[in-house]
């Protein structure tokens, strides 16, 4: 899962990311909240230590994991783990999440909160072939990872983000193509110049026919980037691997073509950054020149490993395009019935539009992913689930199709909506949803935005 930063403030917003497999030799089975936050303080303590090893800076040493699990809670530190009675979260305002994570302090530390429950942190343990502790231990150290990242720097709130709808085949193929290359070129060091100048062709035939995208992806390119270089490096020092030692890290950090399996979170801009990130930063690696201070000023892994590299046409392979048009195919399916109704709603403007204050969200926000269209002057979410809290009130979302972006400087869900609808009822300044993606009972506060009704949650 990775923390998205929203006008300074890390949220989990699910987006998947392609995962990679770690070729541990055990994997434990445990579940427990006892042995599992165990397992996670052997990772926390062997890995967080050496952080500024993988990251020229990073400081992990001092940070906190609470794990709880509906009800017990742990707290993991690089020195132990120790039990937290419910007064110990209470004391410090602290809750854990109905699902996945949040971001918070712990006595003045930097903390991820982490509901070890969630079935998705089960599910992706499944998926990736690894432990439950695992899988948190990578969730909690890609989320702090990220808030050390966007500490003091203000967001670029005019930015928007995401793949533009309806999903095309061709720029996802063209990524497609520079991911298999650099992999390739990772893995086999004797066909390395080759595919190296392979995925240069691709690099720059898509920055050329898709400007757009191209721009809109460097911010994830970077950002998302880094931390599956971090996120990559850490979980095989985890398992043992030496930092110094590339063969053996190599060994631990294993991607898989693309031909093997399309996963769809994978064929997205946000999607396709992790992946590129971590192996483009391992192959500068190789190169003994210091590359992560221009990552921090945002210039992509993958840009700069491909920088000055002499483009070597290749013909597509005629199998990923296919698969890549087959998963496109049922993704729109998919997408038409939710976003075509939001963005008529979005363009009428006799419909409010109500406004939910990004930061008020509680735990992760799992979502189908980001998307653009020329239609809108904000990203798209598709299947938005999770629980807004507001001093007047909750708003619950469950695969809720709405827009997401900045307004006079701050973060919001966007949500167009009829005040008249039957299932939408405003009066005395409450308003109560229960449209079945979205429910809840809550105070608003009307404002004006460019000649239409706003509706800003209290």
């Amino acid at each position: 899962m990775a923390a998205i930063a929203f006008g300074g403030l890390a949220v989990g917003l699910a987006a998947g990311c392609a995962g990679h497999e770690h070729k541990a030799p055990t994997v434990s089975k445990a579940t427990a909240l006892a042995p599992v936050s165990g397992e996670v303080h052997t990772y926390v303590a062997k890995v967080w230590p050496q952080a500024g090893r993988i990251w020229p800076g990073m400081v992990l040493k001092d940070r906190r994991i609470i794990l709880g699990d509906g009800k017990n809670a742990r707290l993991i530190t690089v020195e132990g783990v120790k039990n937290l009675a419910p007064n110990d979260l209470a004391q410090r305002k602290v809750a854990i999440p109905a699902s996945g994570s949040l971001y918070t302090a712990w006595d003045g530390h930097p903390a991820v909160v982490i509901n070890s429950a969630d079935p998705v942190y089960a599910e992706d343990a499944k998926e990736e072939r690894a432990s439950l502790s695992q899988i948190l231990f990578g969730a909690a150290t890609d989320e702090l990872f990220h808030s050390w990242q966007q500490r003091g720097k203000p967001a670029d709130q005019r930015a928007l983000r995401g793949t533009e709808y309806p999903l095309a085949v061709t720029p996802r193929l063209y990524r497609a193509m520079i991911y298999d290359d650099v992999l390739a070129a990772y893995h086999d060091p004797q066909v390395k110049r080759q595919r190296l100048g392979n995925a240069a062709y691709w690099y720059a035939r898509w920055q050329k026919e898709y400007a757009d995208e191209a721009r809109r992806a460097a911010p994830a390119d970077a950002a998302e980037g880094a931390a599956g270089y971090f996120d990559a490096v850490a979980a095989a020092m985890s398992e043992g691997a030496d930092r110094k030692d590339a063969k053996d890290v190599r060994e631990h950090v294993s991607y898989a073509p693309l031909d093997q399996g399309l996963d769809p979170r994978h064929l997205t801009v946000d999607g396709e950054a992790a992946p590129l990130g971590a192996l483009s930063g391992l192959l500068l690696d190789e190169t003994k020149k210091p590359w992560q201070q221009q990552v921090s000023r945002g210039q992509p892994p993958v840009g700069l490993l491909l920088q000055g590299v002499a483009p070597v046409p290749e013909q597509p392979s005629d199998d990923l395009r296919q698969g890549i048009q087959d998963v496109l195919a049922k993704q729109n399916s998919d997408l038409i019935p939710r976003f075509n109704p939001l963005l008529r709603a979005y363009n009428d403007k006799g419909d409010a539009l109500l406004l939910v204050p990004l930061q008020t969200a509680t735990g992760d926000l799992d979502t189908g992913g980001y998307y653009t269209t020329k239609d809108v002057p904000y990203a798209m979410l598709a299947r938005l689930t999770g629980t807004f809290q507001f001093p007047t009130g909750t708003l619950r979302a469950n695969e809720a199709s709405v827009l997401t972006g900045a307004i006079d400087g701050r973060q919001y869900v966007i949500v167009p909506l009829d005040p008249e609808h039957k299932r939408t009822r405003l009066s005395d300044g409450r308003l109560k949803l229960d449209t079945g993606p979205l429910t809840g009972t809550f105070k608003v506060k009307a404002q004006k935005m460019k000649g239409r009704e706003g509706l800003l949650a209290q």
